[in-house]
């Protein structure tokens, strides 16, 4: 019984450091597939705020522009077969930890009813957002970090094949540039 108490512990402890190296990994380019564990800080970010939900790809409008960015265009950029406009993941505040950006949608508003969310990593239980910026229009414009940008890389909203804005990081949060 004692040993079987013990390789529990030593097995708990494995699975907890496996969790810390995941959220603590970093991405020198961005995941539009977030893992397990950013999902559910994102899931907990949306159960504190209820009256938004995730922005979808229905919502963006941009079907076009979508299979342009995952089959590649032309040999010029690569293709992103996961891309996601409204979700994606990489260390946006170069401090060697992943952070999460996601457009999600002000249900109470009509037009304009989009918002920007960027959660800082390391994240925890009731995870903060370190920026927000609300009434957006993000029909047909996405997010997007990483290459083929110059770096350093930083995150960029807007619209497809255009410069968009720039979100630099100012201490803990961000500004737009």
């Amino acid at each position: 019984m004692r040993n079987r108490r013990k390789a529990l512990g030593t097995l708990r402890r494995a699975c907890l450091a496996g969790a810390l190296i995941v959220l603590t990994a970093t991405s020198v380019l961005g995941r539009y597939t977030l893992t397990k564990i950013e999902e559910s800080v994102i899931t907990a970010w949306l159960a504190q705020h209820p009256e938004y939900r995730r922005a979808t790809v229905r919502d963006c409008e941009c079907d076009e522009e979508l299979r342009a960015i995952r089959t590649g265009y032309g040999g010029l950029w690569k293709a992103v077969p996961d891309y996601n406009p409204y979700k994606v993941s990489g260390d946006f505040h170069g401090d060697g930890v992943d952070d999460i950006a996601v457009v999600v949608l002000d249900t109470r508003r009509h037009g304009d009813a989009f918002a920007l969310v960027i959660l800082n990593g390391p994240f925890s239980a009731e995870p903060k957002a370190a920026f927000m910026k609300t009434g957006l229009d993000m029909k047909q414009q996405g997010l997007f970090y990483g290459p083929p940008r110059p770096k350093p890389y930083r995150l960029v909203l807007g619209r497809f094949e255009a410069d968009g804005t720039m979100l630099v990081p100012s201490g803990k949060t961000y500004r737009l540039e």
